[in-house]
């Protein structure tokens, strides 16, 4: 059975998510970014690579990422793991044996999912905390990440990023987040989180207010009930 691999690109198009066809050079290799929309390449950083291929009638896909350089190494990999079963050859596929998503990958397709149920700043804010992570973490695989990942992250978005209390504790929170939606959980305590102080918000008393209304204009003091 002959089974061709391909490298395809989720990406954001006028008509909605596509998985496109990857463009390649005149050397053969890969373009990062490009895809081909109706026939005409097209520039797009956003989305993740998947590998694609048929199992009888059934099409598969496969995430790997959203490096191009990762994407094309997995799909020469795949792509001789077929090969070899064609030529007779008993191969164990890794796909069977280690269940384990990269982090990458498995970020990636969180993100994809998070563009289309949240608002542009909650995304956003996603994001970066999860790109802040691989910053900080290098382990390939989600279960590889442990309590002590957590805390150099809290660590580092306090050292290395300067990040105020409240954004630690908030980057931290959706990080967990991300882990629970990935079935991972237990890695931390309670007193392992960040820790930050909610300032209370400045009261006036009357006799302050009085006192500043006096000094205001008819237009001032109209805004400042209306605001209280």
């Amino acid at each position: 059975m002959n089974r061709q691999v391909n490298l395809t690109k989720r990406v954001k198009t006028k008509s909605g998510l596509r998985y496109c066809p990857v463009v390649l050079a005149a050397n053969g290799r890969i373009r990062p970014n490009y895809v081909l929309i109706d026939g005409k390449q097209e520039a797009h950083p956003e989305g993740a690579y998947y590998l694609e291929w048929r199992k009888g009638t059934k099409r598969v896909r496969l995430s790997v990422g959203n490096n191009a350089a990762d994407a094309v190494a997995e799909s020469r990999r795949k792509q001789a793991e077929f090969y070899a079963v064609n030529s007779g050859v008993a191969v164990v596929s890794l796909d069977a044996t280690d269940s384990r998503r990269s982090l990458p990958a498995t970020a990636t397709e969180y993100l994809e999912e998070a563009r289309l149920r949240m608002k542009p700043r909650s995304y956003t804010a996603y994001s970066t905390a999860l790109s802040y992570f691989q910053d900080c973490c290098s382990k390939p695989y989600r279960e590889d990440i442990n309590r002590k990942d957590l805390l150099k992250f809290s660590a580092f978005l306090r050292d290395e990023k300067e990040q105020a209390p409240r954004s630690v504790y908030n980057k931290f929170e959706i990080m967990m987040t991300f882990l629970k939606a990935q079935g991972v959980r237990g890695l931390v305590g309670k007193n392992d989180w960040p820790r930050y102080t909610e300032e209370e918000p400045e009261m006036y008393e009357q006799e302050e207010l009085d006192k500043l209304f006096a000094v205001c204009d008819p237009e001032e003091r109209r805004s400042g009930l209306n605001s209280s």
